[in-house]
């Protein structure tokens, strides 16, 4: 092989690495972009079912929001399509300006959406005496429905406080955890009524009640209870 063979030989062989590496290159940076177009349309997806959710709530949200996220998803799933059909050297430029354009949109439509959820769930939760429940229990009083309903109620709220943006069927959730600790509260209030609520929380107290605590009415309640034995008069 002659020393020109030889050089062209080698031009040949960096010729084809660098086309190579241009390939690799090219090919990075494709899926990359991809994957950002793909997680905006996962985001606005997420985004207007929120929207659609709260709307259907009569939530205030502006009517147009859910339109223009349609439009949005359309326009991205078109680049989507169009990123694999790309050649080696053509700029992706245009691509990215795309791109850039719908973030505004994006994060006006997450604010929107955020804030009425966020509004929506400041809603006045209803009180619920759990020491007294807890206390009920010990007593003897059957109150272990109430003190389940309770629990799966809080858990629900739990749930919803920590998600930014409701999903499918969350607004129904929130109304009836809501519901749940409200009618437990009022069954609880019928079951021992504040006074009689009042004295049983406080008898348990390392230093008891007042022995003049215990009047007509509230011993007829814990009769009622069927706990008035579990009370003791202690003499100082």
């Amino acid at each position: 092989m002659t020393l020109i063979e030889q050089v062209q030989r080698l031009r040949a062989a960096a010729a084809a690495a660098d086309d190579e590496n241009s390939i690799k290159r090219r090919t990075g940076e494709l899926v990359t972009l991809a994957e950002q177009v793909e997680a905006y349309i996962e985001t606005v997806r997420q985004l207007a079912n929120g929207a659609a959710e709260l709307r259907a709530a009569s939530v205030s949200i502006d009517a147009d929001l859910p339109q223009r996220a349609t439009q949005v998803i359309t326009t991205l799933q078109a680049l989507t399509s169009a990123l694999p059909g790309q050649t080696v050297d053509a700029p992706l430029d245009d691509a990215r300006t795309r791109l850039k354009a719908v973030q505004p949109f994006v994060k006006l439509l997450r604010q929107s959406v955020e804030e009425a959820w966020a509004t929506l769930r400041s809603r006045e939760i209803p009180a619920i005496n759990e020491d007294l429940v807890a206390t009920l229990a010990r007593s003897g009083i059957e109150v272990e429905d109430i003190h389940i309903e309770i629990e799966k109620a809080q858990s629900v709220l739990a749930i919803l406080s920590n998600r930014a943006v409701p999903e499918l069927g969350d607004v129904a959730k929130l109304s009836s955890a809501l519901e749940t600790l409200r009618s437990c509260g009022e069954r609880i209030s019928r079951l021992v009524d504040p006074t009689l609520a009042k004295v049983i929380l406080n008898a348990q107290g390392t230093t008891g009640i007042p022995l003049s605590s215990f009047t007509p009415e509230v011993l007829a309640g814990l009769m009622r209870l069927g706990i008035l034995d579990r009370f003791w008069v202690r003499l100082r």
